[in-house]
């Protein structure tokens, strides 16, 4: 009987919570607050209200040895070639064994595995291996260094073979040889600055590769090497690059009406809205920036470029960034649109900073060599040019 109770009690208090909870608010105690007291949010569309916007593009000095990607090819508007680096450490018996002649290198085969491509991936990918014999490094390698840098004009490759999963080819084994005579003698064989490949003419795609700084569990670009002591013994040698890095030459698209960015050679943008028009004393909710893709001047890789970085900029001439650019904001791609919401740079703006707009990059400038256009500020229809709306609520 108490249990009975019991639960007849429980089921009334909830039929009691559920009634007395309604989804549609009721009027009793509104007229308690006033009119003023009352949260009233605003709206601000840089489209209906014709704000003045300004985009620009420009090329930054694109670092090349930053990237984890190596990108090797070429297109309509770019050729990258690839740099590899190796120091190679052997056993001392080894060494001496390579000096004396003992060891000979009876092959040297390189398996390089695609991560990235950019074009038809049935189309034509060719290129040539060079020694190089003019020191660089991967530090500061830019644009202005690639006129210093010399090789060799004799394709010292031979075997290759290109599919999606693999591009292998043979190196011949002299060059190995004069390597392994290097790190044996250095006064025996000409110093090791390793080796180019760069794209024929006949190549029509841009494939990518991780590079020797990846974080990756295994070595996914390898030369390995068969060495030979006659009628003693057969060793093999698997060589990784020690420096490994890309660079990307080509065709800046003309100044247009569109915001273009392009990966391998930091072409990056920057954007400016005119935002005196907003009162001072409000609180920002929302601020969702969208830029309209115009396909017809995109190129775009696999994994694709999908995403824009947005900085908040300190000076839009220096293109320097303010003090927490370490935060950036995303915009997305969704379908032809990227999008994003910058609500903390215009409330930093608000709050009294100054409104040197925002600068724009692809988040994966340093990995791709994609070309994605966005129709700007002056383009001729102003219902795809770069849109701004804002929501906001005003501080009593």
């Amino acid at each position: 009987m108490i249990r009975f109770l019991k639960l007849a009690f429980y089921l009334f208090a909830v039929i009691i919570l559920i009634v007395s909870c309604s989804q549609d608010p009721t009027s009793v105690g509104s007229e308690l607050i006033s009119q003023n007291e009352k949260i009233a949010f605003q709206e601000l569309d840089s489209y209906q209200a014709n704000v003045f916007q300004k985009s620009v593009n420009y090329q930054d000095k694109f670092k090349f040895g930053l990237s984890n990607v190596v990108l090797m090819g070429k297109n309509s508007f770019a050729e990258s070639s690839i740099l590899m680096r190796y120091h190679i450490y052997l056993p001392d018996s080894i060494l001496a064994l390579v000096k004396s002649g003992q060891y000979v290198v009876k092959s040297a085969t390189m398996k390089m595995i695609p991560r990235y491509l950019l074009g038809d991936k049935t189309a034509t990918l060719d290129f040539s291996v060079f020694q190089v014999r003019s020191d660089w490094s991967p530090v500061g390698f830019d644009r202005d260094s690639i006129p210093s840098l010399v090789y060799d004009p004799v394709d010292v490759s031979s075997g290759l073979t290109v599919n999606d999963t693999l591009v292998k080819f043979n190196l011949k084994n002299d060059v190995v040889t004069q390597w392994l005579k290097y790190s044996a003698d250095s006064n025996s064989a000409p110093k090791n600055f390793g080796i180019l490949l760069k794209p024929k003419l006949s190549s029509q795609k841009i494939v990518g590769f991780n590079s020797a700084i990846a974080s990756s569990s295994t070595n996914e670009t390898v030369l390995t090497v068969e060495l030979e002591r006659p009628s003693i013994r057969k060793d093999t040698l698997g060589i990784s690059p020690f420096f490994h890095i890309y660079y990307l030459t080509g065709q800046v698209p003309q100044q247009n009406s569109n915001l273009t960015f392009q990966g391998g050679i930091g072409l990056k943008g920057t954007l400016f809205f005119d935002l005196s028009s907003l009162p001072k004393n409000i609180i920002v909710n929302k601020a969702y920036l969208e830029l309209n893709v115009d396909t017809t001047s995109t190129l775009d890789g696999n994994p694709s470029s999908d995403s824009l970085f947005a900085q908040i900029l300190a000076d839009s001439t220096t293109k320097k960034l303010t003090k927490d650019s370490t935060i950036v904001t995303i915009l997305a791609k969704k379908n032809k649109i990227y999008t994003g919401d910058i609500a903390w740079m215009v409330q930093k703006w608000q709050n009294g900073e100054s409104n040197q707009g925002i600068l724009l990059s692809l988040w994966d400038e340093y990995a791709s060599a994609a070309r994605i256009a966005f129709f700007g500020s002056k383009d001729p229809n102003k219902a795809l040019r770069p849109k701004l709306k804002i929501i906001y609520m005003q501080k009593k």
